[in-house]
């Protein structure tokens, strides 16, 4: 890592630049607004600041310029140390005219620094050298401008590539960091003054093992596999710190917005956030809409209700037509099913959700208004597309890409984190065609007892078992939704005890007297479990009974 120590130390005066008759625009790249830089002297113009030779280089933007929401100013630069030994004494100051800034000199390559600019910015600065010793002019550093930009608030550090498709390296650094040498942990601490009053902040870290981030009075531990952090803005916090520790750390950024994301636009996040996120952050009471942070490609949606029954307003006839025995393919009556069970948790894949909604649309059902919600937040996530046939007037819904899954606040903690794993297993089944094939290699090598047992008792669950993809995902969803640990006793006593009494007690093995419990079922799902733990693990660094990357205090 090259970031060493170093603390902002800005200092705050009025300035008057003066035209000069050479002004012209510079040479280097200037991106992000629409105006030209200009700059008096060939050496300003071509960006090469010899100290040398001039005390001070004067840059303004044109008359037109104006500072957009929430932005910073960016100088690419290097350095070039004729003697770096000779004398430590000396910074590089730009200056703003409201602000200066010391910019950082420690460091290999090409340094952006991003300083905080607002609407009070009038797109002049100036940068000079500053030392508290005399200092030759043959051993006086000279600082070469690659680039100017203005883009939006920055507050952290980058190291690595430019771009993802770029050999070139850059050292990326905002002022308000630090590395705090008790514990060598990176500290990102901006003034309140420097923050917008509502503020929402978003944290990202990248590193190669063992993060910890302290942050909105909460403490963020990953779990084996993780290296990344994101933490969406709409998580509001009244205070700019951030402290974060961590191996191989190339990333650490805060992001501060005055606004979160506009409901039902689902924030980004893990889903260990999505069971601690605060209820009074939700944007909406009934529910809030959240997307798995670590599946990209294809949008695995969270939805975390205040209740079972705002759940079963928008999911329950879902559950039926995709699921449920005698149901499956039809738009029940609320009348049909209002006595009737759905299901506590959710779990539905791209192509049933637009077989439901075309044959609703088909059939001018009257869905309820909280389902129409649901279809429109697939349709903007893509999940589900909208395509006109033939005629203008004729439109149909087809399968997009992705999933959605879901939980409640009813449900109590221990088995919100059970649901979470449950659904998000079936989430990644949905989505990735190597996890559906491995889980049905162990389907079709599982002794005839397990399988015979395990399909009595998912009939029993009122699931439609002549759907043998239903079966294959519902298997794996039951044997990943706890710890390896516990498959012995949650196959090889609770769920045989369920079907004990009942006409299914036919579809059980043996049993151990003594015991009270079905030693065959115990060990046939307890290899299953290591054998899907194991897959997952190396696939995610997930196990059995955890989808998530983070775990918070």
């Amino acid at each position: 890592m090259r970031f060493l120590y170093f603390l902002l130390m800005p200092f705050f005066f009025t300035l008057v630049f003066s035209s000069c008759v050479d002004e012209k625009q510079v040479k280097f790249t200037v991106s992000g607004t629409e105006v030209f830089l200009f700059a008096k002297g060939r050496a300003a113009q071509e960006g090469t600041l010899d100290f040398s030779k001039q005390e001070k280089f004067e840059y303004r933007f044109s008359d037109i310029f104006a500072v957009p929401h929430n932005s910073s100013l960016n100088v690419e630069y290097t350095i070039d140390f004729p003697s770096r030994a000779e004398n430590k004494n000396y910074s590089f100051v730009l200056d703003t005219g409201q602000a200066s800034w010391h910019l950082p000199a420690d460091f290999d390559g090409h340094c952006v620094y991003s300083i905080p600019v607002d609407n009070s910015f009038d797109g002049r600065f100036r940068i000079f050298f500053a030392s508290d010793e005399k200092i030759g002019k043959k051993s006086m550093p000279e600082l070469k401008i690659h680039s100017v930009n203005v883009a939006a608030r920055f507050y952290g550090f980058y190291d690595g590539p430019e771009t993802n498709f770029s050999s070139k390296r850059i050292f990326k650094i905002s002022p308000f960091v630090y590395r705090y040498s008790a514990d060598a942990s990176y500290v990102i601490d901006v003034p309140a003054s420097f923050l917008p009053n509502p503020s929402y902040a978003g944290i990202e870290a990248a590193f190669s093992s063992g993060g910890v981030l302290e942050f909105a009075g909460r403490r963020f531990e990953t779990l084996s596999g993780t290296e990344n952090i994101f933490i969406s803005p709409a998580l509001r916090t009244a205070e700019g710190k951030a402290v974060f520790s961590g191996e191989g750390v190339t990333v650490f950024s805060l992001n501060i917005e005055q606004s979160s994301p506009v409901f039902p636009e689902p924030i980004i996040a893990d889903p260990a956030l999505v069971i601690a996120w605060p209820r009074e952050s939700w944007r909406s009471s009934r529910y809030e809409v959240f997307k798995w942070d670590r599946f990209s490609s294809a949008p695995v949606l969270i939805f975390d209700y205040a209740d079972y029954a705002v759940q079963d307003r928008m999911l329950k006839r879902l559950a039926f037509f995709v699921e449920k025995a005698g149901f499956r393919g039809q738009l029940s009556q609320d009348t049909e099913i209002e006595h009737l069970h759905g299901w506590n948790a959710h779990n539905y894949r791209a192509q049933d959700l637009a077989r439901f909604f075309d044959l609703a649309r088909r059939t001018n059902f009257p869905l309820l208004n909280e389902e129409r919600e649901l279809e429109n937040i697939l349709l903007n996530e893509g999940i589900i597309r909208a395509e006109r046939n033939g005629s203008l007037s004729e439109i149909s819904i087809v399968a997009g890409n992705g999933a959605i899954i879901s939980i409640t606040r009813e449900s109590p903690d221990y088995l919100r984190y059970r649901f979470m794993a449950h659904e998000g297993f079936h989430g990644i089944f949905f989505i990735d065609e190597e996890f559906r094939d491995f889980s049905w290699q162990r389907w079709e090598r599982l002794p005839a007892t397990a399988k015979r047992f395990i399909t009595s008792y998912f009939d029993f669950q009122q699931y439609d078992t002549k759907d043998e993809y239903l079966l294959v995902n519902e298997f794996m969803g039951h044997i990943l939704q706890q710890p390896v640990s516990q498959a012995a006793d949650y196959f090889g006593r609770n769920l045989p005890l369920r079907l004990e009494n009942t006409w299914r007690v036919s579809s059980l093995p043996q049993k151990d007297t003594v015991t009270g419990t079905w030693p065959d079922l115990a060990d046939a799902f307890t290899e299953e479990a290591q054998a899907f733990s194991d897959y997952v693990n190396r696939r995610w660094g997930f196990t059995a009974g955890r989808v998530w990357g983070l775990r918070v205090r």
